[in-house]
């Protein structure tokens, strides 16, 4: 089940990688004004079984752009994963990049 994004919200996967024992996914928002806060992040494989709560979110907001990385533990198989997390409370999901 997708959920929708907020019209606020508009999370683009910018970069992934699953090297140095670790999952590093960073997202950009074009739209994130000055308050940008993301909580209760989870990495969803597609076939929707165990969801991976994020180890780590760094934000960081520069002239109405946020750029967010978020790390996972190292994952051995996973094909086409989508992030699910909120934005300043909001419900927000994109695919990942790869």
């Amino acid at each position: 089940m997708a959920l929708s994004l907020s019209v606020y919200a508009k999370p683009h996967c910018q970069g992934f990688n699953n090297y140095d024992d670790k999952v590093t996914i960073v997202f950009i928002d074009d739209k994130a004004g000055g308050q940008y806060a993301v909580t209760d992040v989870k990495l969803i494989p597609s076939w929707e079984g165990q969801q991976y709560k994020a180890t780590s979110v760094d934000v960081s907001v520069n002239k109405g752009v946020a750029t967010v990385t978020l790390t996972f533990d190292h994952l051995y198989q996973f094909s086409n994963p989508k992030v699910q997390l909120k934005i300043n409370g909001k419900k927000a999901s994109f695919k990942v990049c790869q």
